[in-house]
């Protein structure tokens, strides 16, 4: 499997056509359920790519972007992510998002990370 990170591209109007316009960003892993996007982007700030703080996971709805800010990583493993706002469970294909009001998001990890241009959008507005 190709795990080559994707680049956001938001289409912007030059006049009646669109121009691609490269994001600082990349999509790392992406996950779909029917209630948002789990996306695990890492930032192209012109830190070193190895750098853990570039690296972030975001809740994407039709309407908003929730940054998720992680604990101390004591208790962390690759399949078991603590956040301030949820809990992680990664299991291959599958994760699991609960939120700590009880809400719980079953999610399905793409093969090709590629989200709407409106989800783009969102990031773009939120990371600005």
């Amino acid at each position: 499997m190709n795990k080559h990170p994707i680049s956001g591209r938001i289409g912007h109007f030059s006049g009646s056509h669109p121009v691609a316009m490269p994001l600082p960003y990349d999509i790392l892993r992406l996950f779909t359920s029917p209630q948002g996007y789990l996306v695990e982007i890492q930032n192209l700030d012109g830190q070193a790519a190895t750098t853990q703080s570039t690296r972030e996971w975001l809740w994407i709805t039709d309407r908003s972007v929730t940054s998720l800010r992680p604990l101390p990583a004591d208790r962390d493993t690759p399949q078991l992510q603590q956040f301030r706002e949820a809990q992680l469970q990664l299991d291959g294909i599958r994760a699991e998002l609960v939120w700590h009001n009880g809400n719980c998001q079953t999610l399905m990890a793409c093969s090709m990370p590629a989200l709407p241009a409106a989800q783009h959008q969102l990031i773009h507005n939120h990371l600005s």
